[in-house]
């Protein structure tokens, strides 16, 4: 099976959540909890023992930073939206060939052959199919593809 596909913001967007959220194995509330309690932590101990000297502050602002981390765990699609543009992949196009034994995938300047078993994270939502191997995040937008070629790919990668 062959297709070409480019990578616009929302889809680099959504494969970076899916790699997170399998990379992460389901902690991200957790980590997102543990960031924002150690946060008010912080945020308590300047206000309480608040007197005019730079530590308190510097408490403060702390604080203020595990909040908004914390915070910021739970939406990652914001913060990957952001650094779409510095990733080099705006107009780009790459053209993939899936079998049985894995994919490759040629683009401007590049060019990768992943085996199924070499896949260390799949993922799947309404726009995309993540794949990460090889140190590199693989994103197949579904806009590119049939309907048959998105089961053919489901089947491929469940079969490893």
């Amino acid at each position: 099976m062959q297709f070409e596909y480019e990578i616009p913001v929302e889809e680099y967007s959504a494969a970076q959540v899916l790699y997170y959220k399998a990379w992460s194995k389901g902690q991200v509330f957790k980590r997102a909890l543990a960031y924002i309690v150690l946060g008010l932590f912080y945020v308590l101990i300047a206000i309480t023992r608040w007197a005019p000297d730079w530590p308190p502050i510097l408490v403060l602002f702390t604080g203020a930073l595990f909040i908004y981390s914390g915070i910021a765990t739970l939406f990652p699609a914001r913060h990957h939206r952001r650094y779409y543009f510095q990733s080099d992949l705006t107009g780009k196009k790459y053209r993939t060939e899936v079998d049985q034994s894995g994919f490759s995938v040629n683009g401007d300047g590049c060019s990768w052959r992943v085996l199924w078993t070499e896949a260390l994270h799949k993922g799947e939502d309404d726009r995309v199919f993540m794949f990460s191997g090889k140190g590199t995040i693989f994103i197949f937008g579904k806009k590119y593809l049939t309907a048959e070629q998105q089961q053919t790919l489901r089947q491929f990668a469940a079969a490893h």
